[in-house]
């Protein structure tokens, strides 16, 4: 994470200002992870990242896996409103 990325979401999170978070959908994946040192296969579902500002609430449209991509989306929608915020 670098450092602008930390101001924003800080910025963010503690003022209050913005939330985002993710919803589940109907649809699965399956991904293989590491449980106890033996690699196991799991289901998960594919999520779209709501996002909460102010008194509005809206959901995107994209799916997103629960990994890094999920991360980094919305590493990258806290980054934009805190570009934002004095414009």
């Amino acid at each position: 994470m670098t450092r602008e990325q930390m101001k924003a979401m800080s910025w963010a999170l503690n003022g209050e200002h913005l939330k985002v978070y993710p919803v589940r959908t109907k649809e699965f994946y399956k991904t293989t992870v590491n449980a106890g040192g033996k690699p196991r296969k799991i289901s998960l579902c594919y999520v779209k990242l709501c996002i909460d500002i102010g008194n509005g609430r809206h959901v995107g449209k994209d799916t997103y896996r629960q990994d890094l991509q999920m991360t980094n989306k919305i590493l990258e929608i806290y980054t934009h409103y805190y570009n934002q915020r004095s414009k």
